[in-house]
């Protein structure tokens, strides 16, 4: 059985610079994440665009929305999320020129790649949701499909459906047009 090295934040904050080579840490144990593919990325953009036109255009909700921007959830849990969506009072105190931000997004969105292993993406969404996530979105391109964790529950939507949550009240994004 091979041994699993764990580091803690700060060790992971004090690792040198790469370029091209991106990591995040869950539980202490470092990820390796793959290159962004063009679908992928085209993926992230219009859901980024989405999210960003609702909050400009809704009267009453504060919010801020990135792509891949480090969080720090917690000393042993730094994840960059495809898109994370920093809602209320917690937007207000962001600061926009520091990173990791520290924190969990209220909304962390993920594309998964055809190379992210299950155990991985799975350890990610229970280290959002344990540390203040409330909730987390998993996109499939190949499947077509989104799965919406929220505390203990999930839900799947088919290509078909949108995607809509009480976070966001009047946000709906259908999937079609992601996927088209």
């Amino acid at each position: 059985m091979a041994a699993i090295t764990t580091i803690t934040g700060a060790q992971f904050d004090a690792m040198p610079y790469e370029e091209g080579r991106r990591w995040e840490l869950v539980n202490g144990e470092l990820i390796s994440v793959s290159s962004p593919t063009p679908r992928h990325q085209d993926i992230v953009f219009e859901i980024l665009l989405a999210v960003r036109r609702y909050l400009q255009q809704s009267k009453g909700s504060v919010g801020l929305a990135y792509q891949d921007v480090e969080f720090a959830l917690t000393e042993n849990d730094r994840v960059r999320p495809d898109v994370g969506v920093v809602l209320g009072e917690k937007s207000a105190r962001l600061n926009p020129d520091k990173a990791p931000i520290p924190g969990a997004p209220d909304i962390a969105i993920e594309v998964i790649s055809p190379s992210e292993r299950a155990s991985e993406s799975h350890d990610k969404v229970l280290a959002y949701l344990r540390n203040g996530t409330m909730e987390v979105w998993q996109v499939y391109p190949k499947s077509r499909t989104v799965q919406i964790h929220r505390g203990e529950a999930s839900r799947s939507l088919e290509w078909s459906q949108p995607i809509e949550t009480h976070l966001l009240p009047g946000f709906a994004l259908h999937l079609a047009s992601l996927f088209a």
